[in-house]
């Protein structure tokens, strides 16, 4: 969230949350990770967040749910790398 800040269009004067930070990937971004930015001003932002996935828990839950198994494979092998190969998650 801190990677975020809030914009108001000059014109409209309607409010957007747009990225300043650059991506892990980015040439830039180790120069950048040894600042620190605190902001009140991503609070909007996370609390839009938390009230997006409070309102759809019960919806969200169902899905994972429904794809617990690919999820699991998923949570375990291509995103945090523990898992070699995939395996037959019944739980996460």
């Amino acid at each position: 969230m801190n990677d975020y800040r809030l914009e108001e269009d000059p014109v409209t004067k309607e409010k957007t949350f747009k990225r300043f930070a650059p991506r892990k990937g980015d040439k830039i971004y180790k120069e950048f990770k040894k600042f620190y930015f605190y902001s009140d001003a991503y609070r909007p932002l996370k609390f839009a967040c938390e009230t997006i996935i409070e309102e759809f828990e019960d919806e969200i839950l169902s899905l994972i749910t429904q794809e617990a198994h690919q999820l699991a494979d998923t949570l375990c092998g291509e995103k945090s790398g523990l898992c070699e190969t995939p395996t037959n998650h019944t739980e996460l």
